[in-house]
């Protein structure tokens, strides 16, 4: 290719060349080359100085809009160029801040395309979107530019053909770009000019728009549904904006899909907002009056055409044919959550394991599918890809028939109807008679359990803030509800601020309408939703209701309707959720469905995904059916869930198990698939255990079709077992003997107390190092080692005064915790103090600041008023009942700490293997306080110490615990207790093993400290230095550890 020639000369120029200039003339000159045949390109290359740093080009755009109009949208691309981006990048982000400011201050709003480029490295950069709202304001100093780093080029020899098209589509534009889930990302999402622009002409006139009703009703209701979306959502205007201008991008795209209009007028625009443009291509239900349509409204329309044209000159530089991804998931995601995305725990699912998991089954043209958190449609148009595959000979609206999707976001719904449109294609628009796309927007776990009342036949129905009871008979018929519904609207519009019609007159007209007969309940209920409409139309705050209405309640419609179910449900957890009427529910379908947890403790980490599979099966699948979940990998192994792996769940039988652990990138914490079948009979998993896989691999990107994945994936069958150990069970790959008796250490160890914040307890001394701690005023601050580990709200909190010497004490951290030794035990604050009871124990007491003053300890008292003043400023609405003084002790867990024997076990709670030593209160300079990093055990029996300390370090228990401990994405992550699920004798002093074990234990401890002295650490214990520390001392204790193994495995048994 005579370009690609062109490129490679360029590229061998540059890489000669040592001065800018000579560089800068190379790439004018390959300009005028490559496009030599266009004037108006050859005219604006000619404005590319050579004498000057920065070039700023005004590309026209086409308008798609106004044709032939004088206000030609321009795009400003300034390129700050470099001899070295190596040396000089902080300088050319500056001069790009710089040159962008003074464009942007001529209020044309903001179009610009910013390159750094040392003529080898194109670097893009986009504003912070921190800094959009000042941008008016702010000095180049203060704009933060962050590198869209998918949109930046390296020229190699090896890239130098994707350099034109990538030339092309930064500055010039003149070929139309393939749709993809990358570019489409990079051109809409959130570092893009289409969106910083939009967003701003969003926020300017919103101010005015949501002085109406009606704008007001679409955000409450937006809150309202996301709140069960996520199960709490701290929503903002700027979110609301942001998923409007998400909403409105993806109906524009879609009308581009089925129609081949290159011109959209101004009435055209309005009737795709509408959705009365896509009735003219066979798609009736594709644009709902929902929480985003108030932009269609007159006045808002008006003020937002800026933004319109924007978004359609944009989809006009790509070509959607033959589309082969999910290619709005992207921006899907990135945008959708973008306060939110840190606390959801998950990302999209990969269209490879979408296209894996469909290829499991044999669609029939018979089939339905349905996805119950259907999110972007990833899952639906895998389905509809395998369906064509299978079945070539069905028509679109056939294989529209097959796919329904539910979700509980409000924009999933929209996204993920263009997504269905995007895979059925343009023949969509050939259908016979009109199409509708099976997506709604509803709580799937509301259907029927939720709708039901106290009264079994009724059922509340709540319209704007009025409460409604109706019959449930409206629920019987699907086709009656929704032209009944629509029968309501169109009354209430009619009658608005008249006299309401007669119930006579309304039931007269509802079954003219229907064209059936009625009975009074059924009427009376409708009569009641139409009052309901009307009131809210009268109220100004309608516009939405009929679709809540419509779509809230569809679900019930959907009892044993389909042969599969696939999905990614929501992970977030029973705790998360902040709704108490929603818990309620929830806590009722746990307990119907048998998937709460036999212990109460461990119902809040319940993931609500195990209630959909549950419910799915139950409710949604025919006789016969199946389902495909994604899951987080806690199933395998989390208290919580052992009603999903013992069968006890309602149901469903498991069929198959994969393992997803061995692939990166993939979600944020480890995941699995769980295939099963509907039964109502047995649902245990048999003796032999069940087919399933185990998948490993690096893949190139977190996205990425399943042609280009499966060369990078292996996927080894495993026969996957149901084990029990102690109080444990889990998914194994290894069929273990059963063994139920519970380990008597069990009980007797405890987790230290929550001594955090941290930066309030840990201390450093802030003058020379005492020689005692005996009735002493010390200098301290907050302890430098805690400040990296510290998260916010605390993170910045530093403290500094004096204490007096009997509030000091010991503990430590998991990185003083090391194989028979303790390293370095922090000094802590407490506000205690120690008195014995009226047996003799030794006792902990709390004391508050005003208490500790009353009783003369004015330091103590001075530094804790200020934890307790800063904890009430800074505390989580989590916490905001609670006091920094009933957090320190938590469940009682620093004052129920045994003072008085003299010896403690201690292992850490989480971490690939327990790691234990035992520490001789006699050996150590203060009282001693276990934190919640640690498990301790108290005993007077040294022997005793020694000998369960040898066996928490034995590999033995640790290998046999792997299946039951949870795990992160670097591997097994949480102890806890699990180590105590495998079962091994209270020590016995007159077990020859016994005392073997302890001695050798002792032998350990001794050498360990030796080796520690020896081999100290030369700075702070890192993860990673920590681990290498624990492996070093292993090692040196390998003859003792071997020794150690041998009698475990003998005692364990």
């Amino acid at each position: 290719m005579q370009k690609t020639k062109l490129i490679e000369e360029f590229y061998r120029k540059i890489k000669t060349a040592s001065k800018e200039l000579t560089k800068k003339e190379a790439f004018k000159d390959l300009l005028n080359r490559l496009y030599h045949s266009d004037a108006e390109i050859i005219k604006i290359v000619d404005k590319i100085t050579l004498g000057a740093e920065t070039t700023v080009l005004n590309i026209p755009r086409a308008d798609r809009l106004h044709k032939g109009s004088a206000d030609t949208l321009y795009n400003r691309i300034i390129i700050e160029f470099e001899n070295d981006l190596r040396v000089t990048n902080e300088h050319a982000k500056e001069q790009l801040a710089g040159y962008m400011l003074g464009q942007f201050k001529t209020g044309e709003g903001y179009n610009f395309t910013l390159i750094a480029s040392d003529f080898i490295n194109w670097k893009i950069y986009s504003p912070d979107l921190n800094c959009l709202d000042k941008l008016d304001t702010l000095l180049e100093d203060e704009v933060v530019l962050n590198e869209v780093e998918s949109a930046s080029f390296v020229l190699s020899e090896k890239s130098t053909e994707e350099f034109y098209y990538w030339i092309d589509r930064f500055l010039f534009r003149e070929e139309k770009q393939r749709a993809t889930l990358k570019r489409i990302e990079e051109a809409f999402g959130h570092q893009s000019n289409v969106f910083i622009e939009s967003l701003r002409e969003l926020k300017g006139w919103y101010k005015e728009a949501k002085k109406f009703g009606e704008v007001q009703v679409a955000y409450e209701q937006w809150h309202k549904f996301l709140s069960f979306a996520y199960g709490t959502f701290e929503g903002s205007e700027e979110n609301f904006l942001i998923h409007t201008y998400l909403s409105v991008f993806s109906k524009m795209l879609a009308y581009s899909v089925v129609s081949n209009d290159d011109y959209i007028d101004n009435t055209e625009l309005k009737e795709i907002l509408s959705g009365e443009l896509f009735h003219r291509y066979n798609i009736r239900n594709f644009v709902d009056s929902d929480f985003f349509h108030w932009v269609n409204e007159e006045r808002n329309f008006r003020n937002l055409k800026k933004m319109f044209r924007l978004l359609a000159n944009e989809i006009a530089n790509f070509d959607f044919e033959n589309v082969d991804e999910d290619i709005l998931k992207g921006v899907y995601q990135e945008l959708i959550d973008i306060d939110t995305r840190h606390t959801l725990g998950e990302y999209y699912t990969p269209d490879w394991l979408c296209e894996r998991i469909v290829n499991e089954f044999e669609f029939k043209e018979s089939d339905k599918i349905l996805d119950p958190s259907c999110g972007s449609g990833s899952f639906l148009r895998a389905a509809l890809h395998r369906i064509k595959k299978l079945n070539p000979e069905l028509k679109s609206e056939q294989l529209n028939e097959m796919i329904y999707g539910i979700d509980i976001h409000p924009l999933s719904v929209q996204i993920a109807k263009t997504t269905v449109l995007l895979a059925l294609g343009k023949d969509i628009t050939k259908s016979k008679k009109p199409v509708h796309i099976n997506v709604i927007l509803a709580n799937t776990l509301l259907a029927p359990e939720g709708v039901h009342s106290l009264f079994g036949s009724e059922f509340e129905m709540k319209i704007d803030k009025m409460s409604y009871k109706l019959n449930t008979q409206v629920l019987e018929d699907v086709q009656l509800f929704d032209e009944a519904l629509e029968i309501c609207e169109k009354l209430a519009d009619q009658t608005m601020n008249m006299k309401n019609e007669t119930i006579e007159v309304f039931t007269n007209i509802l079954q003219r309408q229907l064209k059936s007969g009625i009975n009074k309940q059924i009427s009376d209920s409708f009569y009641q939703i139409y009052d309901g409409f009307k009131i809210a139309k009268e109220k100004g705050r309608d516009s939405i209701w009929k679709f809540i209405v419509q779509n809230l309640y569809k679900p019930y419609f959907y009892k044993e309707r389909f042969n599969y179910v696939l999905g990614n449900p929501p992970w977030f957890t029973y705790s998360a959720i902040r709704n108490e009427e929603y818990q309620n529910t929830l806590n009722e379908l746990a307990v119907k469905y048998n998937v709460k947890p036999e212990k109460v403790a461990n119902f809040p980490h319940l993931e609500i995904a195990a209630i959909f599979l549950a419910y799915c099966s139950s409710y949604f699948l025919k006789n016969g059916g199946k389902i495909a979940f994604v899951l987080p990998r806690s199933f395998f192994s989390a208290d919580h869930h052992d009603n999903t792996r013992s069968g006890k769940a309602e149901g469903f039988r498991i069929s198959g198990i994969w393992d997803f652990q061995g692939i990166n990138p993939l979600f944020r914490v480890p995941s699995c698939a769980i295939f099963a079948d509907k039964t109502n009979g047995k649902k245990a998993i048999p003796a032999a255990g069940i087919d399933g896989s185990g998948f490993t691999g690096k893949l190139k990107e977190h996205n990425c079709n399943l042609e280009n994945a499966k060369e990078l994936l292996t996927e080894t069958p495993v026969k996957w077992h149901y084990v029990k150990q102690g109080g444990s069970s889990a998914f194994s790959n290894i069929k273990t003997k059963t063994r139920l008796e519970e380990n008597p250490y069990k009980k007797l160890f405890r987790q230290g107390a929550t001594i955090v914040p941290r930066s309030f307890y840990f201390v450093d001394i802030n003058q020379e190092m005492p020689d005692d701690f005996e009735d002493r005023i010390i200098n301290i601050k907050t302890a430098e080692a805690i400040k990296a580990d510290a998260k916010k709200p605390w993170k910045d909190q530093e403290m500094k005064g004096k204490m007096e010497s009997r509030f000091f004490f010991r503990t430590a951290l998991a990185k003083s915790i090391l194989p028979f030794t303790l390293y370095k035990p922090d000094i802590i604050v407490l506000p205690v103090m120690i008195k014995p009871d009226e047996t003799g124990k030794r006792k902990t007491h709390l004391y508050s600041s005003l208490e500790l003053r009353r009783e003369g300890y004015l330091e103590a008292a001075k530094w804790f008023k200020s934890v307790e003043d800063i904890w009430d400023l800074l505390k989580t609405d989590n916490n905001k009942e609670m006091t920094s003084f009933n957090y320190l002790n938590w469940q009682n867990k620093l004052t129920e700490q045994n003072l008085d024997a003299r010896y403690l076990v201690l292992y850490n709670t989480s971490g690939k293997d327990a790691i234990s030593l035992v520490l001789d209160r006699n050996n150590i300079d203060l009282q001693f306080y276990a934190d919640a990093k640690i498990y301790l055990m108290a005993t007077e029996n040294e022997k005793e110490a020694k000998y369960l300390s040898a066996i928490l370090n034995s590999s033995i228990p640790n290998e046999r615990m792997k299946d039951f401990q949870t795990t992160g994405l670097f591997g097994a992550r949480d102890i806890h207790k699990k180590i105590l699920d495998i079962y091994y004798p209270k020590f016995d002093e007159n077990n020859e093993l016994h005392l073997k074990l302890a001695e050798l234990s002792g032998a350990a401890h001794k050498k360990a400290k030796e080796y520690l002295e020896a081999n100290p650490p030369q700075k702070e214990l890192s993860a990673n230095l920590l681990g290498r520390l624990r492996l070093e001392i292993k090692k040196h204790l390998s003859a003792e550890m071997q020794e150690i193994d041998k009698l475990v495995k003998k005692v364990v048994g």
